[in-house]
């Protein structure tokens, strides 16, 4: 299905980028334009090569962090994080960050859809109803799949908060197919063979895109990392999905100046509490031969756990909780016994980043508690978890808490433990919001044939983990585009 970069588009959709947005859309367009002779070109970066049984076991995802597959981007030190800088993991090759995360489908939440009827509504007087179509659509592609097995500690987990008041925690679906690791190329070997007319209209391009050149509104050219050129004509459309970094450096490399532009950069921050188990301790390299059957033949036991296996959100949606059978800071490396980690993150912070390039660099401002009140939502937040525990039978059967530590009670030691242990839960976004950067039918501001869709549109932070509100997203638009 790979082609070689040609020298000239013509009556063709171009996109960039081939994570979960770029391919679904790929196929959505695919699928509307049957009919059609136009094109649908995906053009993703090289490299990205990993080992098969990290990228197929959902048990050693991980190990796909700061790999070949991870542009694994650093950003500037955070003051408010006692100084320390934390890499971003962004996904590369087919499947794009799909490829190097644990996959939660996690259902966009009310507040979510809301959050995207604000700035669709102005050219669709129909958009909750047809964001909802656009999600079972989504689902039909990606087909996301129950748990196939849990940990003790999962089940310990669940089984304590079933009374837990007007909480609702279970077991994440993910994208996985029969317990196996699955990425939206996935969803274009399965139009190829379902529906080889539409099939004919996908072509891959393999290479390394630098910027657009744009001349009165126009993207004329594709510029390729080596500086070499491929011209668009006139009856083109180029459709950036290449993220909350990628997506906003193309348009800056382009010279294209919009208010905007890589601010309003969001993430979630994740405090992880942990408690010491006396269950076996969990390591991704298993090697016994009935263990690797078992899964091979029926897609269940420990390699199909994806490590964040359970969670849920408190009664007013001001955090989410994720819980690992790991010691979150230190899996997949060795641990010295056995670990749950009860993780806890504000779902709406408030604090915004930025982008910033100069002529030989990029410096991403992650903004963490830039507003105060997301370190305070997040202290309750632990506090909140804390007391959860401590109202279930966890608590007798759970081992001492080791990170805070049981004794880190006060205000003043929890935020100094949230300070060094917080990290990223792999959710920017933001950076070309929806209504500001990019309009409601998904054009960038000043280009008449350049469109965006990616994380990088999301106004606001998803309540929950973003995949499944991306994946909606992007089939929404394609009905806009088509």
């Amino acid at each position: 299905m790979e082609v070689k970069r040609p020298k000239q588009f013509t009556n063709a959709d171009v996109i960039l980028g081939g994570g979960l947005c770029g391919l679904l859309l790929a196929v959505e367009l695919a699928t509307r334009l049957r009919q059609s002779d136009r094109k649908i070109i995906v053009v993703e970066a090289t490299g990205g090569e990993v080992p098969r049984r990290n990228f197929e076991r959902p048990f050693r995802w991980l190990r796909l962090l700061g790999s070949e597959a991870d542009y694994n981007h650093p950003t500037q030190p955070c003051e408010a994080l006692a100084g320390r800088q934390i890499t971003w993991p962004r996904g590369r090759g087919w499947g794009g960050s799909g490829r190097i995360n644990s996959m939660i489908w996690f259902p966009p939440t009310e507040t979510d859809i809301a959050n995207l009827v604000d700035v669709l509504r102005e050219h669709d007087g129909d958009v909750p109803s047809k964001l909802n179509s656009a999600l079972e659509q989504a689902k039909s592609w990606i087909r996301p799949e129950p748990a196939r097995w849990l940990s003790g500690s999962g089940r310990l987990f669940l089984d304590a908060m079933k009374d837990a008041d007007q909480c609702h925690f279970a077991a994440y679906a993910r994208l996985n197919r029969g317990g196996r690791r699955w990425t939206a190329w996935q969803a274009v070997s399965e139009l190829l063979q379902r529906d080889p007319q539409a099939g004919q209209r996908l072509s891959f391009v393999r290479a390394d895109v630098h910027s657009l050149r744009i001349q009165d509104g126009q993207a004329t050219d594709l510029v390729w990392d080596d500086r070499s050129t491929s011209r668009f004509d006139d009856d083109c459309q180029v459709i950036s999905c290449l993220g909350t970094i990628g997506s906003p450096t193309l348009l800056q490399r382009s010279g294209h100046q919009v208010t905007g532009l890589g601010e309003n950069l969001h993430d979630h921050l994740i405090m992880p509490v942990i408690h010491g188990t006396d269950s076996d301790i969990l390591t991704d390299d298993v090697t016994d031969a009935r263990s690797l059957a078992n899964w091979q033949h029926s897609g269940a036991g420990r390699i199909a756990c994806n490590v964040a296996e359970c969670g849920g959100l408190d009664p007013d949606q001001r955090w989410q909780l994720h819980v690992t059978p790991t010691d979150y800071l230190r899996f997949p490396n060795s641990q010295r016994r056995g670990a749950m980690t009860i993780g806890v993150n504000v779902t709406q912070p408030s604090s915004r980043g930025r982008i910033r390039w100069t002529a030989d660099e990029m410096s991403i401002e992650t903004g963490y508690w830039n507003d105060s009140k997301d370190r305070d939502q997040l202290l309750a937040g632990v506090h909140w978890g804390r007391e959860l525990v401590s109202r279930s039978r966890l608590a007798t059967v759970l081992g001492a808490e080791t990170i805070p530590g049981a004794k880190r009670t006060s205000d003043e030691a929890l935020i100094a433990a949230m300070q060094r242990y917080t990290q990223t839960l792999y959710h920017p976004a933001g950076t070309c919001a929806l209504g500001n950067v990019v309009d409601s039918q998904f054009r960038v501001r000043g280009l008449n044939n350049v469109r965006m869709v990616d994380a990088s549109l999301l106004p606001k932070p998803t309540v929950g983990n973003p995949t499944a509100t991306l994946a909606m997203l992007t089939c929404y638009a394609a009905n806009r585009i088509t």
